[in-house]
């Protein structure tokens, strides 16, 4: 298949990354009212207009290391994902699972913001920060991913389902190692 086909695994991994980069932003759009009470911590005399281009300036830096910290993620939860099949045997083009894996990971980090973001207007979460806390924590959801990551393992290089929990061990690793950064 050709690298730049528009239906195969790579056109696939790249609406999913940018999917998740854009909703990733979307979240921070959650976050006005602290950006805003940050400026206003830091220089109490603002006018206006300064505060409303400090919290522009913090709304956009922020959706850019957001957007950066995903594609990070992604990339080396697929390189995981494949250093670890190539571990186990698997004779399968290390890109083609690398992309596969990293696929899976970004579709899991869609739900997993879909739905927080869904229950939390649904059931009235207070604090905007609640909701960026539980997206990026280390919970029961991993068991989801890896689940996730199994499957498309196993679907990709032909593993055996016991061999492709093992590999799908390694990108949720990443995962969980990146939900361990301090924010």
């Amino acid at each position: 298949m050709d690298k730049r086909s528009v239906t195969g695994p790579r056109a696939r991994f790249r609406w999913a990354a940018a999917s998740v980069t854009l909703l990733m932003a979307l979240v921070n759009l959650t976050l006005l009212g602290q950006y805003r009470a940050a400026v206003l911590e830091r220089v109490p005399d603002a006018p206006p207009g300064a505060v409303k281009a400090g919290v522009a300036a913090a709304l956009l830096f922020g959706s850019v290391l957001n957007a950066l910290g995903v594609l990070v993620l992604l990339f080396l939860a697929g390189a995981a994902g494949a250093a670890a099949c190539r571990a186990f045997g698997t004779h399968t083009e290390f890109t083609r699972v690398r992309v596969t894996v990293a696929l899976a990971v970004a579709l899991f980090l869609a739900a997993k913001v879909i739905v927080i973001t869904a229950a939390s207007l649904a059931f009235g979460v207070p604090q905007t920060r609640h909701v960026t806390e539980l997206i990026g924590s280390a919970d029961l959801s991993l068991l989801l991913l890896a689940a996730g990551c199994a499957f498309a393992v196993r679907r990709v290089s032909g593993l055996t389902w016991g061999r492709s929990a093992v590999c799908a061990a390694a990108p949720t690793a990443v995962f969980a190692a990146f939900c361990l950064i301090p924010t």
